[in-house]
């Protein structure tokens, strides 16, 4: 049976207050009035015991409803047939009171502010009345003497129209409550309709066993009882199937919403929106390097950790929101009515709640969240929101984790570009669309060339030629750095043995490729550069792997044993973008490296503005590296003065656009023959 919806201001007087509430609820308890001034001793006392009966049972079924398979609804008492039962026998005055007992029953159980039980106890006995209508209508005519006297089975089809016009009154006067800006009336009567219609009309088809059993014969009151154990049956399924809904609809580990709820609340919030003041906002959190803790502590642990935050975040969500699992170490909120000044504070809020350390196992741990946030807008629905705000996240990912970005139209435009990318690397490895330029490497002290860094370069058959930066990361992410970088070094290494075989100045060219560090622990890498090397006739001191911190640190003492593979084949081995990343001497002295390429973003400050800040640094790298007896290449160098710079520090090697950007493979040559005496 529907009643008045939760959610609603707890006053005396709530703010939707209206005709509806002031019609149905002054008329039902007038109708409660009458009742009592009606029924008089005698009839109560010519009803007896089969009326107390139905009053103790109606008793024991408000204290246990049936609960319907809706999250969060109004319970279907099973005391409704009961109430109809006595309506059937004795007429609408003791229903009516037997009915506002019960009502009162369960709103005290329930705890509701009294602006509600008013109104529930008039509109249900105003829908009773409605449904007496319709059996006077059909002239029937119960007596409190007679019980005998009412209801026969030619008037099924009327006891049904009566149930039918009770439940489309009591929806009726429930949806007239809607609060402005909430949802309509018929939206509200939709709702209910669908979701109490059937369990209402389940409970009312046994009306009329039990008026039969109560009075066929002078004991057989005593067997109403038993008429519970079919409806209790009926409650147990609706609990089992509770269970089952709550199970599909919710997180075993934390009790959160599942994705499947989630969307249902985010389409619910944007209907929402249409009519209230406010945005609807949706957070994508991925805990940052959650998957350390489960590697350090264990999967318990982890799993108690994520219970943990999610009571954490639970706590700093504002009531009303959603706090879902999308899965694994993600979650997402959901907040509506959100004002634009709170568009930035309420992600900052939720970040910050994660700040203090948690205590998994007697130990504690602390975690931080990257979160994407994403606005909606007209056209938003609940998969564009999750996507959009998850696009923010990755973002966050990016930029160095525990950030809060969000989401911009363009980002979408990038991922849309990657996923391109993804799709499109594939077709380039098989139609043979990348290839390799060339930076000269020089010699400071003489300006002579004697290496050469390989570049890859994507020849995109519709955007033209394409830097390596703009889709490395799809490479990266898809895992097709593995094959492309095997490509780059069977290429690099067979281009550089050409060039020292037929150019006489380049017999001692060596060539630098970059290995990431996915493909630097492919399991296969140490036998391949060993074939390859065997193949080309390529001595190993003339092949330079250059590897970037980051990629050094991802899981070092893997890192450290496979160098030392790759070492012992000979290969020469340079830390890329030195200075940027850790750049502590823990870890180099255990590297077995023989070179440290200085990052552009230091040798651009020399000699200019920035040369007091960025001098001091190359000089402490250079000094470092020659005392653990490392070679030196500084990169980005596009200055006269960054070169002086660099000779008075004392490096080695350099590159840049000074002497020449990334060159095709077809003008390598010249370049080698101008710049590369002849020996």
């Amino acid at each position: 049976m529907a009643s008045a919806t939760q959610g609603r201001p707890s006053l005396w007087r709530p703010s939707m207050f209206s005709v509806t509430w002031q019609a149905s609820t002054w008329l039902g308890w007038a109708i409660v009035v009458l009742s009592v001034v009606r029924l008089s001793p005698e009839a109560l006392q010519a009803m007896g015991e089969p009326l107390l009966m139905i009053a103790a049972v109606i008793v024991i079924s408000e204290l246990r409803p049936i609960v319907m398979t809706r999250l969060i609804g109004n319970p279907v008492s099973i005391s409704l047939a009961f109430v109809f039962a006595t309506m059937y026998l004795w007429g609408l005055y003791p229903a009516v009171l037997l009915y506002a007992g019960s009502v009162l029953l369960s709103e005290f159980i329930q705890r509701k502010p009294p602006w509600k039980f008013l109104f529930n106890v008039g509109q249900y006995t105003c829908s009773m009345a409605a449904a007496w209508a319709v059996l006077h209508l059909a002239g029937v005519q119960p007596s409190p003497f007679d019980p005998h006297a009412g209801l026969s089975a030619s008037d099924l089809w009327w006891i049904v129209t009566s149930w039918i016009v009770y439940h489309l009154v009591n929806l009726a006067l429930v949806a007239g409550l809607a609060e402005d800006g909430e949802s309509t009336w018929w939206e509200d009567f939709s709702d209910q309709f669908w979701f109490y219609t059937f369990a209402t009309l389940a409970v009312l088809a046994l009306s009329p066993l039990i008026a039969i059993v109560a009075v066929a014969t002078p004991y057989s009151w005593t067997l109403l009882p038993l008429l519970l154990l079919p409806l209790l049956a009926v409650q147990k399924t609706a609990e089992m199937s509770r269970k089952q809904e709550h199970q599909a609809l919710h997180d075993p580990l934390t009790g959160l919403p599942n994705r499947l709820l989630l969307t249902d609340r985010i389409e619910q919030a944007l209907v929402r929106s249409g009519r209230t003041e406010g945005s609807v906002l949706v957070m994508f959190l991925d805990l940052d390097l959650f998957k350390v803790v489960n590697d350090s502590l264990g999967h318990h642990a982890g799993d108690a950790l994520l219970i943990d935050v999610a009571r954490r975040l639970q706590s700093a969500v504002r009531p009303g929101d959603t706090l879902a699992r999308f899965g694994g170490d993600e979650f997402v909120i959901v907040c509506d009515g959100i004002a634009a000044d709170e568009v930035t504070t309420v992600p900052e809020r939720i970040s910050a709640s994660l700040m203090q350390p948690f205590a998994s196992l007697e130990r504690e741990v602390t975690v931080s969240a990257s979160i994407g946030v994403a606005l909606a807008t007209d056209t938003s629905d609940a998969q564009t929101l999750i996507r959009d705000a998850d696009v923010a996240m990755y973002r966050a990912k990016e930029r160095g984790r525990n950030q809060v970005v969000l989401f911009h139209q363009v980002m979408h435009q990038e991922a849309d570009e990657r996923l391109q990318d993804s799709v499109g690397l594939r077709r380039a490895l098989d139609r043979d669309e990348f290839r390799l330029h060339y930076q000269p490497v020089v010699e400071v002290a003489t300006g002579q060339t004697i290496g050469m860094e390989a570049m890859i370069r994507w020849q995109d058959p519709h955007r033209g030629l394409l830097d390596a930066g703009t889709f490395i990361p799809a490479a990266e992410e898809t895992g097709l750095i593995v094959p492309i970088g095997y490509w780059v070094i069977d290429t690099a290494i067979a281009q550089v043995q050409s060039w020292r075989t037929k150019i006489p100045q380049a017999s001692h060219l060596w060539v630098a490729v970059n290995i990431s560090s996915r493909q630097l622990l492919a399991p296969g890498l140490v036998d391949h550069l060993g074939r390859t090397l065997q193949e080309t006739g390529v001595p190993a001191s003339a092949v330079h792997l250059e590897i970037t911190e980051s990629a050094l640190m991802s899981d070092l003492s893997a890192v450290v044993e496979r160098l030392a593979a790759l070492r012992s084949l000979g290969l020469r081995l340079a830390i890329d973008d030195f200075g940027t990343g850790y750049s502590s001497l823990a870890y180099l002295k255990r590297l077995p490296v023989t070179t440290v390429k200085i990052d552009r973003s230091f040798v651009n400050g020399l000699g200019g503005a920035e040369d007091a800040f960025d001098r001091p640094i190359v000089d402490a790298i250079i000094k470092m590296a020659q005392s653990l007896h490392l070679d030196v290449v500084a990169e980005g160098v596009e200055t006269r003065e960054q070169l002086v710079t660099l000779q008075a520090l004392g490096t080695r090697a350099a590159q840049g656009f000074l002497w020449s950007p990334p060159l095709p493979e077809q003008e390598v040559p010249d370049w080698i023959t101008a710049h590369v005496p002849a020996l």
